[in-house]
């Protein structure tokens, strides 16, 4: 098998197992009561990020351009990840937070937020809280992507500008992720954010 084509499978790979994090990651967070809501503010969320996908060939998504302009995010720190694996997911909205979407988060894993336009970064950490993979959902009408954007060194170098110290995260990033082969699409975002980091409360 080809390097190129080895790459192409594990990222197909880690797609699939991306799906499955995020899945059982809304699982978890859709338990009622799962946050405390006293620990929420409306200015916890603030933040500003850019996504854009440009499909120039796939037999299942849509051609052409799209782009997701946010205006919110919510932070979760995760350890269930991949089986025992620590990670932060990062989930952007391109509406602000409001009393009524806060219940939202806080009690049904964002369920109607997410019927709208959004993005999330999941950041896979090692013991230390360092970022060994990232991970990026992009979900517009009739187009949902889910790849593994950062593995190699060269592409952490991406998100270097990180920092977590168990409760807030700190994070500058603008990359871009280039696919070709049987799917051609490129995915980039510009993501600048000092948000807490909230845990779901073990009953």
């Amino acid at each position: 098998m080809s390097p190129h084509r080895k790459l192409r499978e594990r990222s197909k790979t880690w797609s699939v197992l991306l799906a499955v994090a995020l899945a059982a990651l809304c699982c978890v967070m859709s338990a009622s009561g799962a946050y405390s809501d006293a620990l929420v503010r409306p200015q916890d969320f603030r933040t500003m990020a850019v996504f854009e996908l440009v499909v120039s060939g796939s037999k299942v998504l849509r051609s052409g351009p799209s782009k997701i302009v946010t205006e919110s995010a919510f932070v979760t720190l995760t350890h269930t990840l991949m089986g025992n694996t620590d990670g932060l997911e990062i989930q952007f909205f391109t509406k602000p937070i409001t009393d009524a979407a806060r219940a939202d988060i806080l009690e049904n894993g964002a369920k109607e937020l997410r019927r709208s336009d959004h993005a999330a970064l999941v950041l896979f950490l090692d013991k230390n809280h360092q970022v060994w993979q990232v991970n990026l959902s992009y979900v517009v009408p009739g187009t949902t992507v889910a790849r593994t954007v950062a593995w190699k060194p060269e592409d952490l170098r991406q998100f270097s500008n990180y920092k977590f110290d168990g409760k807030r995260l700190l994070l500058k990033s603008k990359g871009l992720y280039n696919e070709s082969g049987e799917e051609q699409l490129k995915l980039s975002w510009e993501v600048d954010l000092d948000l807490p980091v909230f845990e779901r409360i073990k009953k």
